[in-house]
């Protein structure tokens, strides 16, 4: 069983890092747009307690495009916004490009996904969550409205078949009113590689079935062999005699 999850794996030294990468899209373009890349960490300047990655030309409290972690395993409370302990907070710019946490699959699979995005911001109004498979097909759309908002994502059991090196984002942008203010949002993204056996469940029973059935039929045949046996050791002995 393999599982990643953005919090635990987040990186402060790395990007990308593993399975993850840290970047953006531009306004407009949450699905098909161009990933760039955030190129540098800052610490929170006051407090030293959330680190950030943003791209070029942002860094603390101007233009708020980035990827924000707790490196602390208490909350941190920052004025208008809370941060859970080792929480990944995602925040859109204020020309509207997207925050985007990126997965890249590292081989074939079916992989299950856990997402909850949910506002931090205690003045938050509309942002909006998404999940984009390979920059071309939209798993997830969600509006996130007022402050504590939170909403849940799940695939199947089953999960979703992802090729090695396909990539999934998961996004956070400005939302239907277009304003990035309040836009703070908790990114909570578990994933879980399916094992082959945890993926065919069904030939699992039926191969434990069939190997049941199968060994009485030939425990029942070594048994009547060994039965004839006997009786044509008797038959013989009580011949002779």
């Amino acid at each position: 069983m393999t599982k990643w999850s953005l919090s635990s794996n987040f990186s402060l030294t790395y990007n990308p890092s593993s399975v993850w990468s840290y970047g953006s899209k531009p306004a407009g373009y949450h699905v098909t747009g161009t990933f760039s890349l955030f190129t540098h960490l800052d610490l929170e300047p006051n407090e030293h307690e959330i680190a950030a990655w943003f791209g070029g030309g942002t860094i603390w409290y101007t233009h708020w495009l980035g990827l924000y972690y707790n490196t602390k395993p208490t909350a941190v409370n920052l004025g208008t916004i809370e941060l859970i302990a080792n929480g990944v907070a995602m925040h859109p710019g204020d020309d509207g490009r997207f925050s985007v946490a990126r997965f890249t699959a590292p081989r074939d699979g079916n992989y299950v996904l856990d997402v909850t995005f949910t506002h931090i911001h205690d003045c938050a109004q509309h942002s909006g969550g998404y999940i984009i498979y390979n920059s071309v097909t939209a798993i997830w759309e969600v509006d996130l409205t007022g402050p504590g908002d939170s909403r849940l994502f799940k695939t199947t059991d089953s999960g979703i078949t992802v090729r090695a090196n396909e990539h999934i984002d998961f996004i956070v942008g400005v939302g239907i009113d277009n304003k990035y203010d309040c836009d703070m949002t908790l990114a909570r993204v578990d994933i879980h590689l399916l094992d082959l056996l945890e993926n065919q469940p069904g030939i699992i029973a039926g191969s434990i079935g069939f190997g049941f059935v199968l060994g009485i039929i030939i425990s029942a045949i070594l048994f009547h062999i060994y039965y004839r046996y006997r009786e044509n050791r008797r038959n013989g002995y009580q011949a002779i005699n």
